[in-house]
C-alpha cells in the first residue's frame, strides 16, 4: 500500500489509488502468487483446490480485500479467528495464503 501510494502520488494519480492497488495485488499474484510484501515475509497466495491462479480468482480477490477492509478491517482480523487462517477475502475467491518452504525464492 504503501508503494503503490508513493507511485500514484509522485505521478499525480492519487484519485487512482484504490484501483491502482488492486491491480498491483491481482497482477502479482498471477504472475508471482505474491505481493513484495508476500514474498518479503515468505508468503504466497494459491488456491484452496490447488490449481493454479487464473485471472478471475485474483481481480475477485483483490476486489474483495477492499469489502474485508471497508467492514472495519473485520475481514482481515478473521484471519486470526478462522481454523484455516482465511480471510473474508479467501473465502470469496478461494485462496488461502501459505508460508513458502524456506531456501526457494518467490523471485
Amino acid at each position: 500500500g504503501i508503494l503503490i501510494g508513493i507511485i500514484t502520488h509522485i505521478g499525480h494519480l492519487g484519485h487512482f489509488f484504490l484501483p491502482v492497488l488492486a491491480a498491483y495485488g491481482a497482477i502479482l499474484w498471477k504472475i508471482r502468487g505474491a505481493t513484495i510484501g508476500d514474498i518479503i515475509f515468505g508468503l504466497k497466495v494459491v488456491r484452496v483446490d490447488g490449481q493454479p491462479s487464473e485471472w478471475v480468482t485474483v481481480i475477485v480477490r483483490a476486489l474483495a480485500c477492499f469489502f474485508s477492509l471497508i467492514c472495519v478491517g473485520l475481514g482481515f482480523i478473521w484471519i486470526a479467528l478462522d481454523r484455516e487462517k482465511q480471510g473474508w477475502h479467501d473465502k470469496i475467491a478461494g485462496t488461502v495464503v501459505v508460508r513458502h518452504p524456506k531456501g526457494t525464492s518467490l523471485v
